[in-house]
């Protein structure tokens, strides 16, 4: 739905806001896929039928948060029509623009073009826990699918579609052309998918497009009905034989990714002897790529050695960008992400989790299956379960399939624990009259 903006109002706070975090027009308009035209006449007057999701855009790339973001929308309310019912669907958007460079992904990239091309595989589900890089890792395909194979794409934020995802029916005309006499190759992308769905449209727009590939990115499966479940691990982090080698350490994706965050900031290598620190950093914060992101920011005050003991007192430290960068929300790979995936997890499944939690560093399926209480093969599609929702992670050592529960996991549900001190451990190391989840904001 377009319609229109009070733009005095809305354009001086944009403006005023803009100026103080230090970004030019230009930079705005690259961080919001906007052009540096749309930001001069928003912040003019000029533009007079803005879209509503632009004011959120904005308010994303400001980091407004609270009262400021309630003012800014405001503002941008202050002359809208009263809603009327969607006509024209969901909005489909530009995908994200990727800032940065892209580390230890290439695999998984591959992984997920090949799924759509060679594979044929038409519903795609693309998961794992927030911060993990689902949604960069989609966008690196898409381009790929759109610039190399011709491909149409079409993204839509997902995260406010209706259970039934109605909202896609107005998608039709756009997924059923042809091109050749054959279906044309379209790309959706549903990203950020808050909540399992009833498929039953999914597979229209499918049936109805025989060149349409659906992918989802959500932190569990979606459970349509046909899907295909591409589980994100975290990147992988050096193992503690490595960390006098520097050559090796800056082979692991995850060392490499922290310290081109951290070289942003502070444009040299951390020296020597603080390599150790950086890997023991990068498996503190369990290879996260969003996680790696909000830390190395702190390391323009903060030394390596610093940040790691920082850690070692409160695992949640940084799980927030520096105040100076305004009031931001906390890190997608926080505990709140932690949490929202253990809020959906079967109890029974929750429960082996804590359990497994109590094993020091890693483990096997052998030695898990006498602390579960459960048959070896009822521990592997325990450990597969907990795989798919990014809470526990493969770790290589010694060439033999090894697991590990995430740090920030053992952090959530030793909070939860340690909230309800007075209950007793049933057999699986729960606290009797507990609640299932850490209520970690």
């Amino acid at each position: 739905m377009t319609t229109a903006i009070g733009t005095d109002q809305f354009g001086g706070l944009l403006r005023d806001h803009r100026r103080r975090s230090g970004m030019t027009q230009q930079q705005m308009a690259d961080l919001a896929t906007l052009s540096v035209r749309a930001i001069r006449d928003l912040e003019s007057g000029r533009a007079r039928r803005p879209r509503q999701e632009t004011a959120r855009l904005l308010a994303d790339v400001l980091r407004l948060t609270g009262a400021s973001r309630e003012a800014f929308h405001e503002a941008a309310r202050s002359r809208l029509a009263p809603e009327t019912p969607r006509t024209a669907g969901p909005e489909t958007c530009p995908p994200p623009a990727l800032l940065g460079t892209t580390f230890g992904r290439r695999h998984e990239i591959h992984s997920l073009v090949e799924l759509l091309t060679v594979d044929h595989q038409r519903l795609v589900s693309v998961v794992g826990l927030g911060g993990v890089g689902k949604t960069r890792i989609v966008r690196e395909a898409a381009g790929v699918l759109r610039d190399g194979h011709g491909w149409q794409v079409l993204w839509v934020q997902a995260a406010g579609l209706s259970y039934d995802l109605g909202e896609l029916r107005h998608l039709e005309a756009a997924v059923s052309g042809t091109r050749g006499g054959r279906g044309q190759d379209v790309l959706l992308v549903l990203d950020g998918l808050a909540h399992r769905a009833e498929g039953t449209l999914v597979h229209h727009l499918l049936a109805r497009g025989p060149g349409l590939r659906v992918v989802v990115t959500a932190p569990t499966p979606a459970r349509l009905a046909g899907e295909q479940v591409m589980p994100i691990a975290p990147l992988p982090v050096p193992g503690r034989a490595l960390d006098r080698d520097a050559a090796a350490l800056d082979e692991f994706p995850s060392v490499r990714l922290f310290l081109s965050h951290l070289r942003r900031l502070r444009p040299y290598a951390p020296r020597p002897a603080a390599t150790p620190a950086v890997a023991e950093l990068c498996r503190a914060l369990d290879g996260v790529p969003g996680a790696l992101e909000t830390t190395a920011a702190w390391g323009l005050v903060h030394a390596p050695e610093e940040l790691l003991h920082s850690l070692a007192r409160d695992p949640e430290h940084f799980s927030a960008p520096p105040a100076a960068w305004g009031p931001g929300p906390a890190s997608a790979g926080g505990p709140g992400a932690v949490a929202r995936s253990l809020a959906v997890l079967e109890p029974a499944l929750r429960d082996r989790l804590s359990a497994l939690s109590a094993l020091p560093g890693s483990w096997t399926l052998d030695e898990a299956a006498p602390l579960t209480g459960t048959s070896l093969a009822d521990t592997a599609a325990t450990v597969y379960g907990l795989l798919i929702h990014g809470l526990v992670r493969t770790a290589d050592e010694d060439g033999r399939d090894r697991f590990r529960v995430l740090h920030r996991v053992r952090s959530v549900l030793a909070c939860r624990h340690a909230r309800h001190p007075a209950g007793h451990a049933t057999p699986t190391g729960r606290a009797a009259g507990a609640p299932s989840v850490c209520a970690v904001a």
